[in-house]
């Protein structure tokens, strides 16, 4: 999978660091079966010019995926994504997940909000999209 195929999008003005939106997008990824075990990363390089950000910004975040086990470096070779990084991208507690979730509503909603969409809307649209 190439994952500059992505259309991803930082926000530069969230607050949120530049790196930690590039490791949640890997994760989500990884969650999402978009990217499974032995799958090859974009280089530091390409993907700091897809993205348009410092590349000591993307090598930051592939250092913190590697630390926390999503990724595996071979030198010379590339980033890959490690056996078994499905489970340990979803490694929060029952508290994290809670407060991640809260997190991930209030912005969504502030979002929605800043473009005219209704409350009802957006969760009318999210029930099409992944019904029960």
């Amino acid at each position: 999978m190439n994952l500059l195929e992505d259309t991803w999008k930082l926000e530069f003005h969230s607050g949120i660091p530049v790196y930690k939106q590039i490791i949640h997008h890997v994760q989500a990824a990884v969650a999402a079966g978009r990217l499974v075990d032995g799958d090859q990363l974009p280089t530091i390089r390409a993907l700091h010019q897809q993205l348009n950000v410092n590349p000591n910004t993307v090598a930051k975040a592939y250092r913190e995926l590697q630390h926390l086990g999503v990724l595996s470096a071979e030198h010379g070779s590339g980033c890959y994504i490690a056996p078994g990084a499905a489970e340990k991208s979803d490694g929060l507690s029952a508290r994290e997940k809670k407060a991640k979730l809260t997190d991930l509503c209030a912005r969504f909603a502030a979002e929605a909000r800043s473009h005219g969409i209704s409350f009802d809307d957006l969760v009318a649209q999210l029930k099409r999209q992944h019904p029960a």
